[in-house]
């Protein structure tokens, strides 16, 4: 776990640009595929699907090799301004031990991904320093709903470099009040404590953590929280935003309920120690909306009795400031 490193942001993106895509967790189907690469294409862009997301090996796109040449070659790729996942899944743990972190560091680009991409996002911060950003990648772009639009807004705007960038709060309920100024962490929670102690995970110090997760039960989400904070994951943070959490799982009648909630969760064991804000509700995770957050980047949290308001204090992006 790395305690300081310089930030390495990428360039901005802009209309024209080409957006790489890699499948580094599960694939999804060529219809889906295209369908988001028309979706990305409409907003003003170009999309190279690298031939690796046509791949079949179980239920990933290709062996680790192939996953890992992929991942590679987009990276180096002049041609290719920012990469895109093209979904979460599983097995992406699995890339970390065999990725030339060189290569990434000395071709810095806007990567984006979540859920199982966690993993990801946060090596290549902790080994490089570069800023990556869970955002939307081409899976949640096939959803025929209404959010689709503002999922790639958040996505554009945030990698642009627009900043204060406001994420819109309405629905967030505060469970501690409290102000936070602090960089961003954070990501998956199951992926999250699966990169405790290792090299592929920053300090939380001085942090703002974000998390999310879903199909979880409510009593494994009692024991990964109760496990991260016996290892000190929250000790030092400066503020905790919590996501969706989606069908979290709860026993089935007539078998007794669980009977804690998530809130509950929350609370005991980041709530009652500590002395930081927390917010829940957040606009981000696995249904609704997916706002793209940057990992790196400085950020407030202001949790008032009356007021809540999450912002980047910086640009996300080099030439912005």
């Amino acid at each position: 776990m790395l305690n300081s490193m310089t930030i390495l942001k990428p360039k901005p993106i802009k209309k024209g640009d080409c957006i790489g895509v890699v499948s580094l967790s599960h694939y999804i189907r060529n219809e889906h595929l295209e369908k988001a690469k028309a979706f990305i294409e409409n907003q003003g862009y170009t999309v190279f699907l690298h031939p690796q997301t046509r791949l079949r090996h179980h239920r990933q796109a290709g062996t680790l090799k192939d996953r890992i040449n992929a991942l590679h070659d987009v990276f180096k790729d002049e041609r290719i301004d920012a990469i895109m996942v093209s979904s979460g899944g599983n097995r992406a743990l699995h890339l970390l031990d065999h990725i030339n972190y060189d290569i990434i560091k000395n071709n810095p680009k806007i990567f984006c991904g979540y859920s199982d991409t966690t993993a990801l996002l946060n090596a290549f911060h902790a080994k490089t320093g570069l800023v990556t950003f869970q955002g939307t990648d081409l899976g949640r772009l096939t959803k025929d709903n209404e959010n689709i639009t503002q999922h790639f807004k958040s996505f554009e705007d945030v990698c642009s470099g627009l900043y204060p960038y406001q994420y819109p709060m309405t629905q967030a309920k505060i469970l501690k009040p409290g102000h936070a100024c602090g960089h961003l962490i954070g990501g998956n929670l199951t992926l999250i404590q699966n990169l405790l102690k290792t090299d592929y995970l920053s300090s939380t110090d001085d942090k703002i953590i974000f998390i999310e997760d879903e199909k979880e039960t409510l009593w494994n989400l009692d024991r990964m929280l109760l496990f991260m904070k016996r290892l000190g994951y929250f000790k030092n943070c400066r503020g905790l935003v919590v996501g969706g959490f989606s069908e979290s799982v709860d026993y089935k009648e007539p078998t007794p309920s669980f009977g804690y909630s998530l809130e509950d969760l929350i609370l005991e064991h980041c709530g009652q120690d500590y002395d930081f804000p927390i917010v829940i509700k957040a606009p981000f995770g696995h249904i609704g909306a997916m706002e793209t957050i940057p990992i790196g980047i400085k950020a407030e949290l202001i949790a008032d009795h009356d007021r809540i308001s999450f912002e980047l204090t910086e640009p996300a992006v080099i030439g912005s400031d």
